[in-house]
């Protein structure tokens, strides 16, 4: 009988311990097991590792081929994590291999997967309704921008420029939804949002004001639960898998989205404001960039969760 296709397997954390001790000089009886998750069809698999009474974290990256990535884009952001920690910016880094390296990878019955073993983020979520909490984000983030502008990339990664953000996930949205007249006004409404949005962002580029760091390293995927805060306000920041080159204002058009903070009282989205202008005060191109960019960030998730080879949704929710 010939070998079947997979295209979604989990490693059994035995087995990715076994691994890990081979790999890393960490203690002995390092035990390892799946995070409490909700699979879901774009999520990396992520493991609580325990050795010598330490806690960390191992990542289990999907295949690259739906985001385009290849090993370098794996490595890149190592990298970068790695010159943010010794920047001292308080960021979930990578643990060194026994060969010196950051990135592993292993054969899962669909493929090559890599991983990678990072420092435990300590504390709890982002409160949302804290004003200090978000004044503190903001601030870090800004940090981030502007350290980062030193910052020379060994390893090529994917830009998140507008074939990135816009016509990939337009052209994939296209596939799904094409033929189907049920989504015919959708799929109109779509196209129009990011034409217009495209349109919008390529007049900003283009005109004469230029911010001469604008563009650079950037986290890609703020939001409030992958920021944690211990009990005297210690933030650590995690889940960088969406970082890399791209538009400053996007990073904080992705926060704006995923928190709703738009949305929610001006109280809390002129603390996150007042935090980021502390560090680095906005262009007025990155001002007008802001609206365009959240439209943009919606139409890349939607294509982002539009898939045909994989479970789609929630399927379970596995204890740790």
């Amino acid at each position: 009988m010939s070998q079947i296709r997979v295209v979604r397997s989990f490693v059994a954390g035995s087995a990715l311990a076994e691994i890990i001790n081979q790999e890393y000089d960490l203690e002995d009886a390092l035990s390892c097991k799946l995070f409490s998750k909700m699979l879901r069809t774009q999520d990396n698999d992520h493991y609580k590792v325990v050795a010598g009474g330490q806690k960390y974290v191992a990542r289990v990256y999907q295949l690259g081929d739906h985001l385009r990535r290849q090993q370098s884009d794996y490595e890149y952001e190592l990298d970068w994590l790695n010159f943010l920690k010794e920047q001292g910016l308080p960021v979930s880094y990578p643990l060194r291999r026994k060969d010196g390296r950051f990135l592993g990878s292993l054969e899962a019955p669909e493929g090559r997967r890599y991983y990678a073993v990072f420092s435990f983020a300590n504390g709890a979520p982002m409160d949302i309704n804290s004003e200090e909490q978000l004044f503190t984000l903001g601030a870090y983030m800004a940090k981030i921008h502007v350290i980062s502008n030193e910052y020379q990339a060994p390893y090529e990664r994917q830009k998140m420029d507008l074939d990135f953000l816009v016509d990939r996930p337009i052209a994939r949205i296209k596939r799904a939804w094409g033929n189907d007249p049920d989504h015919m006004d959708d799929l109109d409404l779509l196209i129009t949002s990011a034409e217009e949005a495209k349109q919008e962002i390529l007049e900003i580029i283009n005109n004469p004001e230029h911010t001469p760091d604008g563009w650079g390293p950037i986290g890609g995927d703020f939001h409030s639960t992958n920021a944690f805060f211990t009990n005297d306000m210690s933030p650590t920041f995690f889940n960088f898998d969406l970082c890399g080159p791209g538009w400053r204002a996007y990073d904080i058009a992705a926060f704006l989205q995923n928190t709703d903070l738009i949305n929610r009282s001006e109280s809390q989205a002129e603390a996150f404001f007042a935090g980021y202008y502390s560090e680095r005060p906005l262009s007025n191109n990155e001002h007008a960039a802001i609206s365009p960019l959240l439209t943009i960030r919606r139409i890349w998730l939607t294509g982002t969760f539009t898939r045909d080879d994989i479970p789609v949704g929630y399927s379970f929710i596995a204890p740790a």
